[in-house]
């Protein structure tokens, strides 16, 4: 994350998931088995037209006709969003294109959220519906009360929602039962204030969770690592006695079991976080740390079962091989003047990390081995996990959809017309 820690900036931190170039945006978890490129869509938006296309460039057609809109996400048959980051309004419209016009699928929508072909929502009275994808909204069911809307945290996965609640005045991490039945299930005092504080891991899903989310101002440490039980929804501090910094661990992010945070990083005069200060730390699963890398990190992510990427406050990329919970190999990627980091997972494994900045666009495998995509011909690109590869807009080739194998090899154009941006990808 790379904002300061204020009112502004832990807006933007809330935002995050939505802005990111990354895979699954607003669905829940990933796929068990890897895709085919025919068995995924591409839909993206060209001069106001929202469009798709196979992930192998077959079957291109037009969705919608004066498409504005952002966060797009499916359920069903059905595409969903909202028409501007600010609007409450959650519209949706037939993915086939056999609409002229979007429908107003709901109002009042302050955060929404697709899983298992159902859409889920939270109005601003802090109440949570879900909502078969492919029926109306008279199908939309009451599943949770009292969320704190100044946190409107909203997370569905192995058949559990979960959200910031308020219980007594205070704000607690909560699940419940994703169809309403059963018992809310108190996981943590505080809040998870961003599904970037989430990490769906195989066994557990984990959590930073800040304990004074109320705390607008100045950081402290307040930041505890929590395990939940994907069946119970309960929860286990890792290192409630030894909470971190605010900062520290906003300005990190996680990678494979690890969460890697920045101890004794700083806000500059415009509030933004000085990278020249501090060191990499990882916080474990088990409450044990270590220090990663001797100067601050600004992205993370991970390749295979041990290697931590990073790309550091030089704006240099490294692989940190982790062994016994201390780094046992540090390996340079030879990238330099690179921005930006995220991986892609296929049958549940890290096995791709795919690095941008503005000398190119590059993936990096297991192994190590460093393959270019792209030159600065990239203006961006968007990735799902399970679907092989990556796509981007080709901008020396009239601003068109590409697809690269992670190898980069196989380019191939996938429109005859510019994009304007890369919306989502799904798995037929």
């Amino acid at each position: 994350m790379k904002t300061g820690y204020t009112y502004v900036q832990r807006t933007l931190c809330a935002l995050l998931l939505f802005t990111l170039i990354t895979a699954v945006t607003l669905t829940g978890g990933t796929a068990a088995q890897a895709a085919s490129l025919s068995q995924s869509t591409v839909y993206y938006e060209s001069d106001g037209v929202l469009y798709k296309v196979s992930g192998d460039g077959s079957n291109p057609a037009e969705v919608l006709i004066d498409f504005e809109g952002v966060d797009l996400t499916a359920a069903g048959s059905y595409l969903y969003y909202t028409q501007s980051s600010t609007s409450t309004t959650l519209l949706r419209v037939p993915n086939d294109g056999s609409s002229d016009e979007p429908e107003t699928f709901a109002s009042d929508v302050i955060n929404y959220y697709a899983d298992n072909g159902f859409i889920y929502y939270i109005d601003s009275k802090g109440s949570i519906y879900r909502a078969n994808g492919d029926q109306g909204i008279s199908s939309a069911t009451k599943i949770a009360d009292k969320v704190n809307t100044d946190h409107p945290l909203l997370i569905v996965t192995k058949g559990r929602v979960y959200y910031n609640t308020l219980v007594g005045g205070n704000t607690w991490v909560a699940s419940k039962a994703s169809n309403g039945t059963g018992n809310v299930q108190k996981l943590a005092q505080g809040a998870v204030e961003s599904r970037y504080f989430v990490n769906f891991a195989k066994n557990e899903l984990q959590l930073m969770v800040n304990t004074n989310p109320d705390e607008q101002y100045y950081s402290t440490k307040a930041i505890v690592m929590y395990k939940a039980n994907y069946n119970t929804g309960k929860g286990t501090a890792v290192n409630a006695k030894a909470k971190l910094d605010v900062n520290a661990v906003y300005s990190g992010g996680w990678s494979n079991n690890l969460y890697v945070y920045n101890s004794g990083i700083k806000l500059d005069s415009n509030k933004d976080y000085n990278y020249t200060l501090g060191k990499a730390y990882a916080l474990t699963t088990s409450g044990k740390t270590f220090q990663l890398h001797s100067k601050s990190v600004r992205e993370v992510s991970a390749v295979g079962t041990d290697k931590v990427v990073i790309i550091d406050a030089d704006q240099k990329a490294y692989a940190k091989t982790v062994t016994a919970s201390k780094v046992s190999k540090t390996s340079n990627l030879n990238l330099s003047n690179v921005t930006y980091v995220t991986n892609q997972w296929m049958n549940d494994k890290p096995e791709v990390v795919y690095i941008s900045g503005k000398n190119g666009l590059y993936a990096v495998n297991p192994s190590l081995k460093v393959s270019k995509i792209a030159a600065d011909e990239w203006e961006t690109f968007h990735l799902r996990d399970d679907v092989p590869g990556i796509f981007y807009i080709h901008a020396k080739d009239e601003f068109r959809l590409y697809h690269s194998e992670a190898n980069g090899t196989g380019q191939q154009a996938l429109s005859d017309i510019f994009l304007d941006n890369i919306l989502l990808i799904t798995l037929n």
